[in-house]
């Protein structure tokens, strides 16, 4: 392929590098990525996705059949380096490797901060990274602003979650590995009606009325809602479900409950 004469590519070959030997741990290692304060986000559509919200994306690393879209990315002046495919795939996460690996910085957020947002979600002991990142996804799409991860959740920033929230994690307030009985204490005193979403509860989804600031809270679909959770909700409700059907998963319900939480239904 040709290249223009402005792309330039550093080259590694083999895996000893220091610099891919973080970028392993990065990818593997929940501790690590916040002792640095990084991530690895995966595939050219998270990218582009995470640049265009403005994710601060430091390296990219790509296989020799990717150099064409690390080409692409010169406009944004960011350092991309090539490395052999086997390495690449080797050190990626997915089942699947895209050729294509970014280095990002995680933006640091204060629950303070998450606590003046009208929107919120928080995720309860959920530990699959996949869910996760679909409910991130989600909270995006349905104009939330701000996902909190408690403690026993799985990591809002692995490369797994980032590449189920299609790189739109970059465009809300994240905060993982928080104490439940805090956050939702915090959140009470700034005026939220926290809502709690479980096949037992007593409300219909859509008997919910909307207030200026509201958190859903959600549970894993194996073990539920902790009891601290259950107990500071405001409301609890259930989404109706044909027989035979004894729940859905925590992404597609809490897609179904922000929807009918959005901002621009309230007083209707």
């Amino acid at each position: 392929m040709k290249r223009s004469k402005s792309f330039q590519t550093t080259i590694i070959a083999g895996s000893n590098s220091p610099r891919l030997k973080s970028l392993r741990k990065l990818v593997r290692d929940r501790r690590y990525r916040a002792l640095e304060g990084q991530t690895v986000i995966e595939g050219p559509r998270s990218i582009l996705t995470a640049l265009q919200i403005g994710a601060n994306i430091n390296e990219v690393f790509v296989r020799s059949d990717q150099v064409e879209f690390g080409e692409s990315l010169a406009k944004f002046g960011i350092p991309i380096t090539e490395i052999e495919n086997a390495t690449l795939d080797d050190i990626a996460e997915s089942g699947s490797p895209q050729g294509v690996l970014a280095r990002a910085s995680i933006p640091e957020v204060e629950v303070h901060d998450i606590a003046q947002q009208p929107r919120v979600v928080v995720v309860d002991s959920v530990q699959d990274p996949g869910n996760i990142g679909a409910i991130v996804r989600t909270a995006a799409a349905a104009q939330f602003d701000a996902v909190v991860a408690t403690k026993g959740s799985a990591d809002l920033w692995s490369p797994r979650a980032i590449r189920a929230s299609a790189g739109t994690i970059f465009a809300l307030d994240v905060l993982g590995n928080a104490e439940m009985s805090s956050v939702l204490d915090l959140l009470l005193g700034n005026g939220h009606t926290i809502v709690a979403a479980g096949v037992d509860g007593p409300s219909e989804l859509k008997q919910l009325r909307n207030t200026e600031r509201m958190t859903l809270v959600v549970g894993s679909e194996a073990h539920g809602l902790t009891a601290v959770a259950s107990q500071t909700a405001s409301s609890y409700v259930r989404i109706p479900m044909g027989p035979n059907v004894e729940s859905l998963n925590v992404a597609v319900a809490a897609g179904l409950i922000m929807y009918q939480m959005q901002d621009n239904s309230v007083g209707q």
